[in-house]
C-alpha cells in the first residue's frame, strides 16, 4: 500500500491529452475576494496551503533535474556551446542551466538550488518506478531547497511592480508562488565564446557608439575576427538574452500542466516588473537580490528603478562585479565552472575519450577577445551585461486550492474538472472536504 495520498493513483495514470486540453487559468483561490463589480464575490472557505508533496511535484515537473542529456551531435559541430551534461523537465540553450526557482507560501521564501548539483545517471528518475520517481522527487526537492526567511516575500502589491490586474489575488494567503530567475551573464558570455570559434568569429559592433567594435579593433585588423561578418550587439544581445529566458515560460507551462493533474488551480503571468521583484526597488524586499547601480541608456532601455540585481548572495551569484573585481576575473570563473563539467563521470557517453579528444578548450585569443568584449561592455555601460539585467525574472506562475463555489455561481459546467471537484478527497484526506457536498 503506498504511503502516498490516494491522488498518486490519480495522477500517475492521467493522460498527459487531458491534461494539455483541460489547462486553464483559474484564478479564483480559497480565501480570494473580488470586492466590486458584476464577479463580486468573497470566498466563504478559509485559505488552506498547499502540501509539501504538492509543492514538490509542482517545482520539480517545473524545472527538476533528471537525469544526464545526450549530447548527440558531432563535437566538431559545436558541442563546445554545452555547460553541463544535465537533463531537466525543461530545455536549456546549451544547457547552461543557469535558471533557479525561488517560490513562497505562508510558510517562508525558499530557493530550490540547483545550478552547483549533477544528474548520478543516464536513466536517473527516469528509470524508476511511479512510486520511486515521486520518493526520489522529495529527496531532491528537500536537499536542493533553502529558507532564506520566515513568512512571505515582500512583494509588489501594485504598479509599477504589480500590474493592477494581477492585484487582487497575487501572493495571497495560502497561495504558493513561483519565480524562476535566470543568470543572464552567464549565458552571454557563454555564447560569445561560441561566436568566437573558427567558423563565426563574428564582427560584433556598439550601434550606441556609431558601430565601433567593442574593444576587437586590433583583433579585426590581424584577421583573427571576420570583418564580413557584422552583428549589431544590442540585437545580439537581446536575441541571446531570449532564448536563455525561454526556459521561464517552459518551466510555468509544465506547471500549470501539472496543476491540472493535482486539482489545483493557478495561472502562469508576466505582468510585473522584474528589478521591483528581485528587489531593486526600496519599497520591497523582494526576493533580496544584491543591486548595483546602472548606467541606464535612458528610457528606452529599462524600469524606472535604477538598480538592476546582479545575484542573491552566496546562492546564486551573476558572473559580473560586485562578485569579481572585473570582467576578465569573471570570464575566467565562467570557464572554470563550465569546464570542470567536462570530465567522464558526467557525460552520458560509453567510452567519452573521443568526444574530449575532439572538443578542444578556448583558445588564449578566444578567451582574451571575450574578455576584451566583456570589459568593454562593463566599462562602456556601467554592468555586464549591458542592455539586459544579469539576473531577470520575466514569467512566473501561482498555485492555489481552487474555491469551485465561485465558478459554481459565475460560470457554466466546465469550468473545472472532476480532478478539482475530488482534490481534497483525494490528496488531503485527513481533512474534512470543504466541498463535499459537491461529491454528491
Amino acid at each position: 500500500m503506498s504511503k502516498f495520498p490516494p491522488g498518486f493513483d490519480t495522477a500517475k495514470h492521467y493522460s498527459f491529452f487531458n491534461a494539455l486540453y483541460e489547462r486553464r487559468s483559474r484564478r479564483f483561490p480559497m480565501g480570494g475576494e473580488i470586492d466590486k463589480g458584476p464577479l463580486k464575490y468573497k470566498s466563504s472557505h478559509a485559505a488552506i496551503p498547499l502540501s509539501e508533496i504538492e509543492e514538490a511535484m509542482l517545482a520539480w515537473n517545473g524545472i527538476g533535474i533528471k537525469n544526464i542529456n545526450l549530447s548527440d551531435f558531432p563535437p566538431h559541430k559545436g558541442l563546445d556551446l554545452e555547460v553541463k551534461f544535465m537533463s531537466k523537465t525543461i530545455p536549456s540553450l546549451g544547457d547552461i542551466h543557469r535558471t533557479e526557482l525561488f517560490y513562497t507560501n505562508d510558510d517562508g521564501l525558499y530557493l530550490i538550488k540547483q545550478h552547483d548539483k549533477s544528474p548520478s545517471d543516464l536513466k536517473g528518475i527516469e528509470g524508476l518506478n511511479e512510486e520511486d520517481k515521486i520518493k526520489k522527487i522529495l529527496e531532491l526537492f528537500e536537499a536542493s531547497r533553502i529558507k532564506l526567511h520566515k513568512g512571505r516575500a515582500d512583494l509588489p502589491t501594485g504598479p509599477p511592480g504589480l500590474a493592477i490586474h494581477n492585484t487582487w489575488s497575487v501572493n495571497r494567503p495560502g497561495t504558493t508562488l513561483m519565480i524562476p530567475v535566470t543568470d543572464l551573464s552567464a549565458g552571454l558570455i557563454n555564447i560569445l565564446f561560441f561566436y568566437m570559434r573558427e567558423g563565426h568569429r563574428f564582427n560584433f559592433l556598439d550601434e550606441l557608439n556609431k558601430m565601433k567594435p567593442p574593444g576587437t579593433t586590433k583583433w579585426i585588423k590581424n584577421g583573427f575576427i571576420d570583418e564580413s561578418k557584422p552583428v549589431p550587439l544590442i540585437e545580439a544581445e537581446l536575441r541571446f538574452a531570449n532564448g536563455y529566458i525561454a526556459e521561464q515560460p517552459l518551466f510555468c507551462q509544465n506547471v500549470v500542466l501539472t496543476q491540472q493533474i493535482l486539482g489545483l488551480g493557478g495561472w502562469m503571468f508576466s505582468g510585473f516588473q522584474s528589478r521591483y521583484m528581485l528587489g531593486a526597488d526600496e519599497q520591497f524586499k523582494g526576493l533580496g537580490f544584491t543591486c548595483v547601480d546602472t548606467k541606464d541608456q535612458g528610457s528606452d532601455w529599462g524600469a524606472a528603478v535604477a538598480k538592476a540585481p546582479v545575484g542573491l548572495s552566496g546562492h546564486f551569484e551573476a558572473f559580473c562585479p560586485p562578485y569579481y573585481k572585473n570582467m576578465s576575473e569573471a570570464v575566467d570563473a565562467f570557464n572554470d565552472m563550465k569546464w570542470s563539467n567536462w570530465e567522464k563521470k558526467f557525460m552520458p557517453y560509453k567510452d567519452p575519450t573521443g568526444v574530449l579528444n575532439e572538443t578542444p578548450r578556448p583558445s588564449k585569443e578566444e578567451i582574451q577577445i571575450v574578455k576584451d568584449i566583456c570589459n568593454y561592455l562593463y566599462d562602456t555601460y556601467g554592468r555586464f551585461p549591458a542592455f539586459s539585467d544579469a539576473m531577470y525574472s520575466r514569467m512566473m506562475v501561482q498555485s492555489h486550492h481552487l474555491d469551485i463555489d465561485f465558478y459554481d455561481k459565475f460560470y457554466p459546467e466546465g469550468a473545472y474538472t472532476q480532478n478539482h471537484k475530488d482534490h481534497f478527497k483525494l490528496w488531503h484526506p485527513e481533512i474534512s472536504d470543504p466541498f463535499g457536498k459537491k461529491q454528491k
